[in-house]
C-alpha cells in the first residue's frame, strides 16, 4: 500500500479511469480530472478541466497541490484519437490533435515540476502509443502527437533528473478498449497476425504498468515502455 498523492490528467476516459482506480486500490491518494465523462464512478477528487487551456491546467494542478499538500505522481492520459488519412486533415484538426495529445503534456509537466522540486522529486507517466515509436498504419498527426510525447520523455528526464524527477513513458499497441474500439476490424486482425501473443493488450495491463511507475519506480527514467504483445 502507499500513501502516494497522484494526479491523473484525463481520468475519467477508458484508461485514465482504470488507471486511478488501480492506484486507489494501492491506497495512493487519487486527483484526477474529466471534460464530458463527470466522475464515472471514480474515488478520488475530480475536477473539469479542457486540458487545452493552458492557464486552466496551470491552475488545476495548483489547486490539486494546495488540496493535498504535495503531487508525487502526474500521470496524464488525456489523448483524442481520429482515424483521418492525410488529405482529410485540416489545419484545425492538426493543431487540436497536438495541443491535447501533446501541448496540453508539456505545460502540465511544466507546472507541476516547481511543486516536486519542493517535495524531493516525484514520477511523471505520459500515455504514449506505438503510433508514436514504430512504423503502422496510423493516422499521421495522431502518430506525430505520439511521437512528440516519445521526444518530450526523453528530453524532460534529462532536465529534470537532477531534482529527482523520473519521466517515461508507456506506449500501449491495441487494446481491447478504449480508443482502439473504433478501429477497422481488418486493421484489428492484421496486428493478432503480427502480434507474438496474438491478442490484444487489457486495459489492465496498462493500468499496471502505469501505477508501477507512478508509485514504486525510483531508476527508470526518460524511457518509452512499449506494451505491444511483441508486434
Amino acid at each position: 500500500m502507499t500513501e502516494k498523492v497522484c494526479v491523473v490528467l484525463g481520468g475519467s476516459g477508458v484508461v485514465g479511469r482504470e488507471v486511478c482506480r488501480t492506484l486507489a486500490a494501492r491506497g495512493a491518494q487519487v486527483g484526477f480530472t474529466f471534460f464530458t465523462n463527470e466522475k464515472n464512478g471514480i474515488d478520488g477528487l475530480g475536477k473539469r478541466l479542457d486540458v487545452v487551456d493552458v492557464a486552466a491546467v496551470e491552475r488545476t494542478l495548483d489547486e490539486f497541490a494546495d488540496h493535498f499538500g504535495r503531487i508525487d505522481a502526474l500521470i496524464h492520459c488525456a489523448a483524442v484519437g481520429t482515424h483521418q488519412a492525410m488529405g482529410d486533415v485540416d489545419e484545425r484538426a492538426w493543431d487540436s490533435m497536438l495541443a491535447i495529445n501533446a501541448k496540453s503534456a508539456f505545460f502540465a509537466v511544466r507546472r507541476v515540476t516547481a511543486t516536486m522540486r519542493e517535495k524531493d522529486g516525484g514520477n511523471i507517466v505520459l500515455l504514449g502509443s506505438i503510433d508514436g515509436v514504430k512504423p503502422a498504419p496510423s493516422p499521421v498527426h495522431y502518430a506525430a502527437s505520439k511521437a512528440a510525447v516519445a521526444g518530450m520523455v526523453k528530453a524532460m528526464a534529462k532536465e529534470l533528473g537532477p531534482d529527482n524527477i523520473r519521466v517515461n513513458s508507456v506506449a500501449p499497441g491495441i487494446l481491447e478498449d478504449g480508443l482502439s474500439r473504433g478501429l477497422p476490424d481488418d486493421l484489428r486482425q492484421e496486428y493478432l497476425k503480427h502480434c507474438g501473443l496474438k491478442r490484444l493488450g487489457k486495459i489492465e495491463e496498462v493500468a499496471s504498468l502505469v501505477s508501477w511507475l507512478a508509485v514504486d519506480n525510483t531508476f527508470v527514467t526518460g524511457q518509452t515502455v512499449i506494451l505491444d504483445g511483441a508486434l
